[in-house]
């Protein structure tokens, strides 16, 4: 697999990244996860102008106190959908998958208070698992992938293009695990390097 990398990409920073690691690509989660908060605000927004029509169209409303505490509830209830929507898309664009030549990291954050971060070694991957369990999921083309490592599970959720997406998972695992040659202790040498340094040894020599 080929990955186009830009200048801007590479140059990409974000919060964990290591100075060695490079930018493969990343991605937010599917549309979809956006799709209820916008309904439930358009709804919200229905019963707001129903029902102000209704109180000061059609009603007989002509007591000023009444009229201006109904306005002032319609009022509320109209921003507090809009603002809500608001902090939906927020949460969505705050939650990014991130994917380097050595590491995949899950980025999970909101406003206020949710700031997690779980990274795992793309060379430690076991198994990649991919999910998809409805008829929306097939049709629109995202599910779930489950990564896991030893004792560590990674679970992401929504996942759009999910096909390719598990398959580049897999090309960079293989890229990794190209690169690693021995145990040494409890650290993987690279194979450049360890090249490098057994080159230096015969010239020594």
């Amino acid at each position: 697999m080929v990955v186009h990398k830009s200048c801007e990409m590479a140059d990409l920073d974000f919060q964990g990244k290591h100075a060695n690691e490079e930018m493969a690509f990343y991605f937010h989660q599917h549309w979809i996860r956006l799709l209820w908060p916008f309904v439930r605000m358009v709804l919200w927004n229905v019963f707001v102008f129903g029902a102000g029509y209704a109180t000061f169209v059609m009603g007989n409303t002509d007591d000023d106190l009444t009229r201006r505490l109904m306005l002032s509830i319609f009022t509320i209830i109209f921003t507090l959908s809009h603002f809500g929507f608001l902090v939906c898309i927020y949460t969505y664009l705050l939650y990014v998958i991130v994917v380097t030549d050595k590491k995949i990291h899950r980025i999970k954050k909101t406003l206020l208070t949710i700031n997690d971060h779980q990274s795992i070694d793309l060379w430690m991957l076991q198994d990649i698992n991919k999910c998809q369990h409805s008829i929306i999921q097939n049709i629109l083309g995202f599910g779930s992938i489950i990564l896991e490592a030893q004792e560590t599970v990674l679970r992401l959720h929504f996942i759009p293009h999910v096909e390719k997406n598990c398959q580049r998972f897999m090309d960079l695992r293989e890229q990794a695990r190209s690169k690693m040659t021995y145990y040494r202790g409890r650290k993987y040498i690279n194979r450049d390097e360890s090249l490098g340094k057994s080159s230096r040894n015969v010239e020594v020599a």
